[in-house]
């Protein structure tokens, strides 16, 4: 049994350990890397890494934590370069919507909150008078870039955002809030 092994097992437990014989059968051959004369610096930070995340998995409390921790001590441990995605990301997002029914009516909330606000903001923005993006963007100190990107609901802004344009919309903060 190898040094990584023992941490592993320790950190992870024994149990857990031999659910992922994977797991153990890559450790025993990093180790075996780790007795070469030569070790690359990126075999020395992979190494470092599967340690780091054995001390940072027995400091997990978290179920869902432990078991993304664990799943990229597999990915790192096996050292295999890892499959490019096929598939764009809105297909990835509508195949999960239709796997994953509390993603879609997150996803769906999300996009109507948007909605509202984008309804609240254009009422708002024409209530003002500023007609174009580039009026909102000098009125309110963003950028006009910033502006379109908010206007296409591709981003909802953070709390300072939301300030700069009530301000520049003469109104509450609540205002253009949902």
């Amino acid at each position: 049994m190898g040094v990584l092994e023992i941490i592993a097992e320790h950190r992870l437990g024994a149990k857990k350990l031999e659910a992922h014989p994977a797991l153990r059968t890559a450790l025993e051959q990093a180790d075996k890397a780790a007795r070469r004369p030569q070790l690359s610096d990126d075999e020395k930070a992979r190494i470092n890494s599967l340690v780091e995340l054995c001390f940072e998995y027995e400091r997990e409390t978290d179920p869902d934590e432990k078991t993304n921790i664990l799943r990229t001590l597999e990915e790192i441990s096996a050292n295999e370069a890892l499959e490019t995605p096929t598939q764009t990301l809105e297909e990835w997002d509508e195949k999960l919507k239709a796997a994953d029914p509390a993603y879609a009516k997150a996803s769906l909330a999300a996009d109507q909150y948007t909605a509202a606000f984008l309804k609240k903001y254009f009422s708002l923005r024409a209530k003002t008078g500023l007609k174009t993006q580039d009026a909102v963007a000098k009125r309110s100190g963003l950028r006009r870039s910033y502006i379109a990107v908010i206007e296409t609901g591709e981003h909802f802004p953070q709390q300072k955002t939301l300030q700069k344009l009530a301000k520049a919309f003469a109104v509450d903060v609540a205002e253009l809030l949902p």
